[in-house]
């Protein structure tokens, strides 16, 4: 009774390192190579708390994924205040990896 008892702990065990190598096996295969630069674009005319918690949420997602080297968000400004400018750049300050750009600052991104 105890030798089947053993035996079919043992049968587990197996069962689960052959289920876990194949894991590991496809979860090797499809993550990529190397890691390519990428942006987060949000576009704004105001500087509201719903784009606050857009651009920390983006953030985190990044700080989340291990990307915070390779990617950034950026704010694009399509028609804010003084003001309301003003408090967007304060919030890019306090974080890294958060611009505010407009238009023409964007194309010279991307050229």
């Amino acid at each position: 009774m105890l030798r089947v008892f053993f035996g079919i702990v043992f049968l587990c065990l197996i069962l689960f390192g052959t289920l876990m190598l194949s894991y590991w096996i496809m979860l090797k295969s499809l993550t990529p190579k190397r890691k390519y630069e990428y942006y987060i674009i949000i576009p704004s005319g105001s500087c509201t708390s719903e784009l606050t918690k857009a651009v920390y949420e983006a953030k985190l997602k990044i700080d989340l994924l291990g990307d915070s080297g390779y990617a950034e968000v950026i704010v694009l400004d399509t028609g804010m205040t003084d003001a309301q400018r003003l408090t967007c750049l304060n919030i890019c300050r306090k974080t890294n990896g958060i611009y505010l750009v407009g238009k023409e600052q964007l194309k010279e991104i991307f050229r």
